[in-house]
């Protein structure tokens, strides 16, 4: 089984995923918008059992676009996002795809919450979008 491994800019804090990816997607939400400081985030979940944090990451709950609780992990020193904790899906989170020290594994399969897409923030034309969360989220 591959290791993914990860981490902050500064180097507090470092994760290791102990699983393949269950999906990837690019989201165009406003929160994700404000969490890059870019026109998306590139995303890649796993099952949050894999996760294995190295130092203390900082969390805070917020609200998605979609009106889910989520938890918001974030290394205190530099300020990098890591990750996000669905509250109505304990058993999944979600990497921020730069954090992995190698991001070439990300595959993306959709674009979620498009109609929040900045029209400056040119993603793969192949890709399928949809308006919100993708279907069965």
């Amino acid at each position: 089984m591959t290791i993914y491994t990860g981490g902050c800019a500064c180097g507090a804090v470092r994760y290791e995923i102990a699983a393949e990816p269950i999906r990837g997607f690019y989201c165009q939400c406003r929160d994700c918008q404000r969490d890059t400081g870019s026109g998306h985030s590139a995303v890649a979940v796993f099952p949050s059992a894999s996760l294995r944090l190295i130092g203390e990451a900082s969390e805070n709950l917020r609200t998605a676009d979609s009106g889910a609780q989520k938890r918001k992990g974030f290394c205190a020193e530099c300020g990098s996002p890591l990750y996000n904790k669905p509250q109505n899906k304990p058993d999944m989170i979600g990497v921020f795809v730069g954090t992995l020290d190698d991001p070439s594994i990300f595959k993306p399969q959709i674009v979620m919450f498009a109609s929040h897409g900045q029209k400056w923030d040119h993603l793969d034309p192949a890709l399928p979008r949809v308006a919100g969360m993708r279907p069965g989220a």
